[in-house]
């Protein structure tokens, strides 16, 4: 029944999707030829020929779409999953657009037109998908289109997928309770006994199975998987990647192999264009901001200081390769040869006169914005770290590595909250693992702004 149901709701979301993108069809010709007319066209093509490709249209979008993934029949396909699905679809829509046009001759189309028409396609089966996950969140709120779950496993996992069921109630999942070796008070569900209790349980009217079993439980598997074949609900394994730190998890299919990516870069694809955007955006803005910077600063580290103004260093970003930082000289020259790599300190004698001003308001830092421009840096990232150190910290320090996996920036989640210079690196390291696991361009703007008001003078800077 409940697979009958899901077949009809898809079938009607199937048609409404063809109406919309014939309504879109519709509007784009009135908008582009009607309502703006922009370009200019001096005569306007009759709507008849539009008509009559909008079912060639209409067509083409039934497999495209199904192809984009946007008929997903699963409860737990993410809203921005979906918009993905969304503009996957649209842009290859558009693309067969174009293609159609140069088979379809009796009229030559608008490329104009054909914009118009990607732009409403996107938009209005954004808000009508958006629409129908309210509609389907409301009927499940008051009880209707529930689906029954039974989770097997009563650790970490257990309580992990139990606390998102409760913060997320528009997915209409029940979870009617669990069985585990032992009843776990830091659950709420109820404890329905161990795993031999689980073909009666089935009995009483559960649709989902969910396994949730910790590492230490695996063993289990091989066993629940057999008892399971005997059974006609739905199964889902929730796998145990949460005891090793996971960075961006993705789901990766490898002809018919399933694979997880434990440990990937939030900023790909579109993430990496809108970052790199960002970036050169600002270095540009904040080159431009402080230009008398460019001469007042140099001429004073010549006047105090022997030696040259720039400072270069070799320090590591993404993916652990080298570069070269650039930064104002704000120590005496061969302040290392004695010494070494070190940090520096409070009070620390190295540094020239106008040096330790500029080390504690970070102006030091100012050439840093030219190593964002040659695509060495972002502005926001975890601070380089010099491979010296790397190599000290790696095997001291529980996942500091991961820290690469997004380039090095100016200024970072860790520096606006106080963690810079000889402080806590492990603190350090918890800030910058945050800011991977919840980035974001708006985390990003988020922080700089922050480091506006914060970052330029730190009492940790010295």
């Amino acid at each position: 029944m409940l697979k009958k149901k899901s077949e009809i709701f898809l079938t009607l979301l199937f048609l409404a999707d063809q109406c919309i993108v014939w309504l879109c069809w519709s509007l784009a010709y009135y908008s582009r030829f009607s309502w703006f007319d922009l370009p200019a066209v001096a005569i306007q093509p009759p709507f008849i020929a539009y008509f009559k490709a909008s079912w060639i249209v209409v067509v083409l979008s039934a497999p495209i779409f199904a192809y984009a993934q946007l008929y997903h029949p699963k409860r737990v396909f993410h809203l921005k999953g979906e918009q993905r699905a969304i503009l996957k679809g649209s842009v290859l829509l558009y693309a067969a657009l174009l293609g159609a046009s140069f088979f379809y001759r009796e009229f030559s189309f608008s490329r104009v037109f054909s914009v118009h028409f990607f732009i409403y396609t996107f938009f209005f089966l954004s808000m009508f998908r958006f629409l129908v996950r309210q509609f389907l969140a409301y009927l499940r709120k008051k009880g209707r289109n529930l689906r029954h779950v039974l989770l097997l496993g009563g650790g970490k996992l257990a309580q992990m997928f139990e606390s998102r069921i409760a913060n997320n109630p528009e997915l209409g999942l029940v979870l009617r309770g669990y069985l585990a070796p032992e009843a776990n008070d830091q659950l709420k569900a109820t404890y329905l006994g161990d795993f031999s209790g689980l073909h009666l349980t089935i009995a009483k009217g559960i649709d989902q199975v969910y396994l949730a079993l910790d590492s230490d439980q695996q063993s289990e598997l091989e066993r629940l998987n057999h008892l399971l074949a005997e059974e006609t609900v739905d199964v889902n394994i929730i796998p145990d990647i949460y005891h090793s730190l996971a960075i961006n998890p993705e789901f990766l299919d490898l002809d018919g192999m399933p694979i997880i990516a434990l440990r990937q870069s939030p900023v790909e694809g579109w993430n990496r264009v809108l970052k790199r955007g960002f970036d050169l955006l600002v270095a540009c803005c904040c080159i431009t901001v402080v230009a008398p910077l460019w001469l007042i600063l140099p001429l004073i580290i010549k006047l105090t200081s022997k030696g040259p103004v720039f400072y270069r260093q070799t320090r590591t970003g993404l993916d652990g390769r080298a570069f070269e930082m650039l930064k104002f000289r704000s120590m005496r020259q061969g302040a290392e040869a004695q010494t070494g790599a070190v940090w520096a300190k409070k009070g620390d004698d190295r540094t020239t006169p106008i040096g330790a001003f500029m080390r504690r308001t970070s102006l030091d830092e100012i050439p840093q914005f030219f190593n964002v421009l040659r695509g060495d840096m972002s502005i926001i990232g975890p601070r380089p770290e010099r491979p010296v150190f790397i190599e000290q910290f790696k095997s001291q320090v529980p996942n500091y590595m991961l820290r690469h996996k997004i380039k090095t920036g100016v200024t970072g989640w860790a520096q606006i909250n106080g963690w810079r210079g000889n402080t806590s690196l492990e603190k350090r390291i918890e800030y910058d693992i945050y800011y991977l696991t919840h980035w974001s361009i708006w985390f990003d703007m988020k922080i700089f702004l922050l480091s506006i008001f914060k970052g330029f003078k730190d009492p940790n800077a010295y």
